[in-house]
């Protein structure tokens, strides 16, 4: 059953963009504006170990469209408040980030698309004292690579992107909380993101 509603999707998918292709053949390129950020709890019992994080996004990006797919690069400049387990204060992350992603038009509104994130820390908060044994500190450290997928809206010269991204590499929850019951499985970090950007050559 999970095959044969693969293959109807993607022949419904073949459809759509054959018969209704996209009309913006070529390059957009513009500014982009983004917000992201998630909200994550652990519990074991009466204890609640909380993540959360709100992330602004500034940059430039340019898409290319052939006909069935679109390859789009952003290049953001990332500042990222970041709150670690139970602290009261957050602590700003600067990072430059820079997801790639290829998508298939359809109805000439709708873009869904997958991607990999590249990212690149800035800043000297990493090197604080009060993060060294910190998990998920080093693993911004080493160059967070992670993947996104999601859904575009093309509404004029504006294009809005909607995605879920997910990291790459995988933390002990024990790094978060050594009180959490399931200590030894993984956790991924994870954001929602919303991007705007403005096509200056539509």
């Amino acid at each position: 059953m999970k095959i044969r509603k693969s293959i109807l999707a993607f022949f419904f998918l073949a459809y759509t963009s054959v018969a209704y292709p996209s009309s913006a053949v070529g390059l957009a390129t513009g500014p982009s504006l983004g917000i992201a950020g998630f909200y994550t709890t652990f519990k074991e019992k009466n204890l609640k170990i909380s993540i959360d994080n709100l992330a602004l996004q500034i940059g430039w990006f340019a898409q290319l469209d052939l006909w069935l797919l679109y390859a789009k690069l952003d290049g953001l400049f990332v500042l990222d408040w970041y709150r670690l387990p139970n602290t009261e204060d957050s602590n700003c992350f600067k990072y430059i980030q820079a997801p790639l992603t290829i998508g298939m038009p359809v109805f000439n509104v709708f873009r869904p698309h997958i991607g990999l994130i590249f990212r690149i820390p800035l800043g000297e908060l990493y090197k604080n004292e009060k993060f060294k044994a910190n998990k998920l500190i080093e693993s911004y450290k080493k160059k967070i690579n992670g993947y996104t997928l999601g859904i575009g809206i093309a509404l004029g010269d504006f294009l809005i992107d909607i995605d879920f991204e997910l990291g790459q590499s995988r933390l002990d929850k024990k790094s978060i909380s050594s009180r959490l019951a399931d200590r030894d499985r993984g956790y991924r970090p994870k954001q929602l993101a919303l991007k705007i950007h403005y096509n200056l050559l539509g």
